[in-house]
């Protein structure tokens, strides 16, 4: 196959700017919401109220602007590729980061849509890894994703063919040990059987020693008087 190339959508920009703007928001409501309590304070006054929530103001426009500012980039980075025997999802603004998972070590796939998902209409698609099998979270994810259900279905697809492609050498590899087993086994039945015919013909032997009648006409004087 092919090597499959996928982006996120435009929507998911939009979702990065919608959350970081609601988290702004609550910030800003909850600064304003100390402040109007810092100024029915006899001892701080409305001065020191309005002081308060100036300083919240300006610490929240402080990182809101930047963060809103390298969602564009964030968008932009990331990519994802699926292959013949893993995926591949590249993401990171200064430093670019290349993360593979290999079909080998995936225990599980899971399509996620919360809210937001939903109404603007894309998904994310979970892997998870034997390394996280033990964890709430998931080795990678890919977001932004309009189309969830065909790379879901892609991945599952490309995943049922690489661990059928991986049986028949499972098989051959662990058939070896089962006929050098039979053949050690059969061996040392055909030994045990060479010795007991050997034994037999030995008793055999001794028992006919033991049964020879004494010729009486051999037999000693005083024996026969």
């Amino acid at each position: 196959m092919q090597t499959r190339s996928f982006n996120p959508s435009p929507q998911y920009l939009t979702r990065l700017r919608l959350v970081i703007t609601l988290v702004a928001l609550l910030i800003l409501a909850g600064g304003a919401l100390i402040s109007w309590l810092m100024s029915t304070d006899p001892k701080i006054g409305a001065d020191g109220g309005r002081i308060a929530a100036i300083i919240v103001a300006v610490t929240d426009v402080v990182w809101y602007l930047p963060a809103l500012m390298l969602t564009g980039p964030y968008y932009r980075s990331l990519s994802y590729e699926v292959q013949d025997d893993e995926v591949i999802v590249h993401v990171g603004i200064w430093t670019q980061s290349i993360k593979h998972v290999p079909y080998r070590t995936v225990t599980n796939l899971t399509i996620k849509r919360d809210i937001l998902n939903r109404w603007l209409g894309t998904g994310a698609l979970n892997i998870q890894t034997a390394g996280m099998s033990g964890t709430t979270g998931a080795e990678e994810k890919l977001v932004g994703l309009t189309n969830v259900q065909e790379v879901y279905e892609i991945v599952v697809t490309e995943l049922r063919r690489f661990r059928g492609s991986m049986a028949p050498t499972a098989a051959g590899v662990e058939g070896e040990p089962a006929v050098a087993s039979i053949n050690t086994l059969s061996a040392m039945l055909t030994e045990v059987r060479a010795i007991r015919r050997v034994g037999a013909r030995q008793v055999g032997l001794i028992v006919s020693e033991q049964t020879i009648p004494f010729p009486t006409c051999l037999a000693p004087t005083g024996a026969q008087e």
